[in-house]
């Protein structure tokens, strides 16, 4: 869904006028996307050729990032792609994600040229945004696949697999009354995303993607989704029963699985992102064949390393749960999850491998349940994300405009970075862009 610059409303930003009272004739006029932005809508109740190698490569992005309007697991076909908070934040805010899903890019068949209104109504707004003195907004293009490929992607190599959303519904939990070990709200479907045949389409999506954007200025990095399921990371996947059997039922292994996570980046994106910095999201992999199932770190490990190695500083090491777990011995108010072990020694793998390293904070519930009070959660994932190497780091914005900054008990979700002042939030933008 475009944002239209001309949307009658208060002016988001203050201060700046799109043309100075007095102009020379022959002077173009700017429009400045932050007058007058508007904030998103609110959500649903329920819940090729490739290009050639360039002698430049792009510098990622410094800073802290607005992840953008993603309500969990839940989008709508076009993700709602706005500059409105940024705009609250001009000065403490250095890029932003653009979201768009495969569905809304090639929703018909394979090889369907891309349709990147989405995408490019975006950019229009960064580049307009850009315009303007002290401004200087970067972009990390997602393209969500999973639950939001299309539909034919979803059918490649058998039927839809059904899976259970956990993030759907606030609780999915088997009851005597329920037909299956998942409510009916939270069923969706993916395809079998492990699978040879389900990556070539998603490669070449990525090569027609890269074709267009390489060598776009204002695409400043690009996220790499292969092998993706529920969110965009690769390395999450449903950790119910109910899920596992479907998967297993179709084709799933844990060894095809890893294949595919192993040959994202060869396959995927270096043949065709040559100028564009990648970022590639990391969790501890779990094993879901073995009986009981367990974990394989080392498999993590070993493919930040090959990220690495295969793309230098143009790999960027992610991880999108920071702030989601307290140290050991975890002080109050709980004691630290069990396999939160396993998250800090790959952080602390990640800083040792060196490069560009970013992270994304644990939702604002997450933080709150982890730490105990909103401000002391936001202000731990920063500090984390700081000793584990981060040079950038994505706040979640607000998931309505409107609503008041509140604290527990009256709500759990906290409604986003905007609900901080000025003074911390360029604090937390300078401990990661560090004055040389």
């Amino acid at each position: 869904m475009a944002v239209s610059l001309f949307a009658l409303g208060v002016p988001a930003c203050s201060g700046t006028n799109a043309v100075p009272a007095t102009v020379p004739p022959d002077t173009p006029s700017f429009i400045d996307a932050c007058i007058n932005a508007t904030p998103p809508p609110a959500p649903a109740s329920t819940p090729g050729v490739v290009p050639q190698l360039r002698a430049f490569v792009k510098t990622p992005i410094r800073g802290l990032i607005d992840l953008g309007q993603i309500n969990f697991e839940i989008m709508p076909p076009a993700p709602y792609n706005t500059l409105y908070y940024a705009c609250l934040s001009q000065t403490e805010i250095s890029g932003i994600v653009v979201n768009d899903t495969w569905a809304d890019l090639q929703p018909d068949y394979a090889g369907q040229p891309l349709n990147t209104a989405t995408i490019d109504a975006a950019l229009q707004l960064v580049e307009r945004y850009n315009r303007f003195p002290g401004r200087s907004l970067g972009v990390r293009l997602r393209v969500w696949a999973g639950l939001y490929a299309p539909d034919w992607a979803k059918a490649i190599g058998g039927p839809a697999v059904d899976i259970c959303d956990q993030g759907a519904v606030p609780q999915p939990v088997p009851t005597s009354t329920t037909p299956t070990p998942c409510p009916a709200a939270a069923i969706k479907t993916v395809g079998r995303f492990w699978s040879d045949a389900y990556d070539a389409a998603w490669r070449a999506l990525q090569s027609q993607l890269a074709l267009k954007y390489d060598n776009d200025p204002f695409v400043t990095e690009v996220s790499l989704s292969s092998c993706s399921s529920l969110t965009s990371e690769p390395f999450v996947q449903p950790e119910d029963n109910y899920s596992h059997a479907n998967m297993q039922a179709s084709g799933y292994t844990d060894a095809g699985y890893q294949m595919c996570l192993a040959g994202a980046v060869a396959r995927d994106y270096a043949p065709y992102w040559h100028a564009t910095p990648v970022d590639f999201s990391f969790n501890p992999f779990q094993l879901i064949d073995p009986v009981p199932k367990q974990s394989d770190l080392a498999f993590t490990e070993n493919t930040i390393d090959a990220c690495r190695a295969q793309l230098g500083s143009r790999c960027i090491l992610l991880n999108e749960t920071m702030g989601k777990f307290t140290p050991a011995p975890s002080p109050a108010p709980g004691a630290t999850p069990a396999g939160a072990a396993e998250y800090f020694a790959m952080w602390e793998h990640m800083h040792d491998a060196g490069g560009t390293i970013a992270f994304e904070t644990a939702s604002p519930p997450n933080l709150l349940i982890a730490w105990g009070s909103n401000l002391t959660g936001w202000s731990a994932a920063v500090t984390m994300a700081i000793r584990y190497g981060a040079s950038s780091l994505e706040l979640f914005p607000p998931q309505r405009s409107g609503v008041p900054c509140t604290t527990p008990p009256t709500r759990l979700w906290v409604e986003g970075y905007t609900c901080f002042s000025d003074s911390t939030m360029a604090g937390w933008k300078g401990q990661l862009t560090p004055a040389n």
